[in-house]
């Protein structure tokens, strides 16, 4: 069955006990927003999607002020999931600006390429207070917490090891490409035009040679 991303994580999260649109919401936030984020605007479309396929069904009425409809996941959904679960990932693809930036930026000189590093460091610091917010945080649900073995957990150690070894990774290149950058670098300044001045001044006449004859008689 082909669906959107936001659907299969829908199924996931039905999967660990009835939920309404807002607590899917929340549960995502806590435990996958840096890896598989879902808004306001997918969300709802896609329950009621998955809703007419079959895959969730309501449970009870509309509670609250907000009038907030809870699902569950149906025999047929779940079977979804397993299946879902058990193919194989699509490849991954990382939409990365600053990477696409540093690629063509080599040619502007090694102040931008430091720059654009610089900038990296704090993309990823910010990204690490995101995964912080997953652990500790609001406290996880029993079913999240047993759920596929060890995860949130999971997903917020290999954050912050991702995040580590970026910014290792920074560490380690920035001197190294800096400097390389800085050897093909066209050279400016008083060194463009030292080697005139110095023709300059082996053209210019010198003093007299050393073996003149005294002028002075010899004194």
């Amino acid at each position: 069955m082909e669906l959107t991303p936001t659907a299969w994580a829908i199924l996931g999260f039905l999967s660990l006990k009835a939920q309404s649109g807002y607590e899917i919401l929340r549960a995502a936030k806590r435990s996958m927003e840096a890896f598989w984020g879902i808004s306001n605007g997918q969300l709802y479309p896609q329950l009621r999607f998955l809703a007419e396929q079959g895959l969730i069904r309501p449970v009870g009425e509309a509670e609250g002020p907000r009038s907030r409809q809870r699902w569950e996941i149906t025999e047929e959904g779940g079977a979804a999931l397993r299946w879902w679960l058990e193919s194989i990932s699509s490849p991954v693809q990382i939409r990365d600006e600053n990477l696409v930036k540093l690629f063509f930026a080599g040619q502007s000189g090694p102040d931008l390429v430091g720059r654009l590093l610089e900038e990296r460091k704090k993309i990823f610091t910010q990204f690490e207070s995101v995964i912080d917010a997953v652990l500790p945080g609001d406290r996880l649900p029993e079913a999240e917490q047993a759920a596929a073995l060890g995860a949130p957990e999971l997903l917020f150690r290999y954050g912050k090891h991702f995040t580590k070894s970026t910014m290792r990774w920074i560490d380690q290149e920035e001197r190294r490409v800096l400097d390389a950058l800085r050897k093909t670098a066209p050279q400016g300044g008083d060194s463009d035009v030292e080697p005139d001045a110095a023709q300059e001044a082996s053209a210019a006449p010198g003093p007299p040679p050393d073996d003149r004859p005294d002028q002075t008689g010899g004194r």
